[in-house]
């Protein structure tokens, strides 16, 4: 596929950007986000996401968008645990980390053109949190998905606890929640949070297919049909993302919050206080 003029930035140098996308003339976009190891979302990679994602909001060239990590180790790992215990030690300080987070999710969850996770890697906590804001997910068989932050101490502020029971119901998000355990990518499949289990190393090829195939149709259809699910399925969702987001802030405040960043920092297991 040729790449095609745009208004959008693609940050192009001699120095690899952690956030790049290719712009296509068959009206796709593939944004990369290539952070190693894992491609966690420091508060850089969140800015850069969200400006790419106001950008795309304006594009009429663009007309599906496909979003990946780079490698196979990692979709996009969640917070960047070492950002996540600095911001702890400042009063206030995560804050302007979640100031971050929840416009970035929203943006990309209200693009108009339909968007594809192609998870190639892991996608745990905000990485999946991000998958889940988009409208499909295509998976490598060895992938693994999903939210464990309550086995650090925390709980999901990215949507998780409002975007995930409306994607497989309360029962199936309330276990995954609850546990903190990853499933694989056919358990995914059969919950409901995996569209399609591609062969193996070839999601993002079969991701970008399928936004070929979704650019090619009519982009008013299309992208009045992707509203019109949306108001259907998240009525009451910025009220629950609210409450997510203050809930969030208590619970990242607490002694046990920054007892669950330490060890997984220093490689330990944690001990909690319950505080």
């Amino acid at each position: 596929m040729a790449t095609t003029s745009s208004s959008i930035s693609t940050q192009a140098g001699q120095v690899p950007e952690p956030v790049r996308i290719e712009l296509c003339d068959d009206g796709t976009a593939t944004v990369t986000v290539d952070n190693p190891p894992v491609n966690a979302l420091d508060d850089a990679i969140l800015e850069r996401l969200a400006e790419l994602a106001r950008q795309l909001a304006r594009s009429s060239e663009i007309r599906a968008v496909v979003l990946t990590g780079a490698g196979s180790k990692a979709f996009i790992a969640g917070a960047d645990l070492a950002e996540i215990r600095d911001h702890l030690g400042r009063p206030g300080g995560l804050d302007a980390h979640v100031a971050l987070t929840r416009p970035l999710f929203e943006a990309w969850r209200a693009l108009p053109q339909p968007t594809i996770a192609a998870v190639q890697g892991h996608a745990v906590g905000g990485g999946l949190e991000l998958a889940l804001a988009c409208d499909l997910i295509v998976a490598d068989p060895r992938a693994r998905f999903g939210l464990p932050e309550v086995t650090l101490g925390l709980m999901p502020g990215g949507g998780g606890t409002q975007r995930l029971p409306r994607r497989v119901g309360f029962s199936s998000a309330l276990e995954l929640l609850l546990l903190g355990e990853l499933i694989d990518a056919q358990r995914a499949r059969q919950l409901g949070i995996v569209n399609e289990v591609a062969e193996q190393g070839a999601a993002l090829q079969r991701a970008r297919q399928l936004a070929v195939r979704i650019a090619a149709l009519p982009a008013l259809a299309v992208q009045a049909i992707k509203r019109a699910v949306a108001n259907t399925t998240e009525i009451g969702l910025s009220d629950g993302l609210e409450a997510e987001r203050e809930m969030f802030l208590r619970v990242a405040a607490s002694r046990d919050a920054h007892e669950g960043a330490e060890a997984f920092l220093e490689k330990r297991q944690a001990s909690f206080e319950h505080r």
